[in-house]
């Protein structure tokens, strides 16, 4: 016997149900809107950062100014980021730099093989530990990662030498305002050699 074809609006119904069934599926942790605390270390060195995140536009402000900026906005719309001199009213434009980058996807950039070595709770989440392994300028380097079970998103990632770690802590998912990756009315732009020029140089 041969399948009967479904009335028309039949069959439009099954093919808005599937269209919504397939838009409920998890999305990639880099489309995730989601706030939170981030952690930089490299050596000695602790950068801290709250980060409002939508899409491909990212919201750094700093409890200690980075550069002498306390807030950078990031448009990778636009291949720009702005630093904010909050204190002076002032911007600065400039490309992106790869520290204000967020690679929070289930695979690092470079990636050529991972090992799944457990589950773990991790700042209230579930999360699978993985130990990856990436490509860097002709060299090989293996990194720890957690990555959250329902969001895949990278929570935290530790290089296995110790020496460099990102993590996020107070993490939510929820969605942000455009407003916030917008930028601030009433700010003059900044003569980026004075702005940049160091008040005393100790050599």
């Amino acid at each position: 016997m041969h399948a009967r074809a479904l009335p028309a609006p039949m069959g439009l119904f099954m093919v808005w149900l599937l269209a919504m069934s397939l838009g409920s599926l998890p999305e990639s942790a880099t489309a995730l809107d989601f706030s939170g605390d981030r952690i930089v270390k490299r050596g000695k060195s602790v950068v801290m950062a709250h980060v409002n995140a939508k899409e491909d536009r990212w919201r750094f402000e700093f409890p200690i100014p980075q550069r002498g900026a306390s807030v950078i906005i990031v448009r990778v719309d636009r291949g720009t980021a702005w630093l904010i001199f909050s204190k002076r009213r002032l911007y600065l434009e400039e490309p992106i730099a790869n520290d204000y980058r967020l690679e929070v996807s289930e695979k690092m950039p470079g990636e050529v093989s991972r090992e799944f070595l457990g589950d773990e709770m991790l700042n209230g989440y579930p999360t699978e530990l993985f130990e990856v392994t990436v490509a860097e300028n002709g060299e090989t380097r293996q990194y720890y990662r957690w990555v959250t079970k329902v969001q895949r998103f990278s929570m935290k990632t530790v290089s296995k030498q110790g020496e460099w770690s990102e993590e996020f802590r107070r993490l939510v998912f929820t969605e942000q305002s455009r407003f916030l990756f917008e930028l601030p009315q009433r700010l003059d732009p900044a003569n980026p050699p004075s702005t940049m020029q160091p008040t005393s140089n100790h050599q």
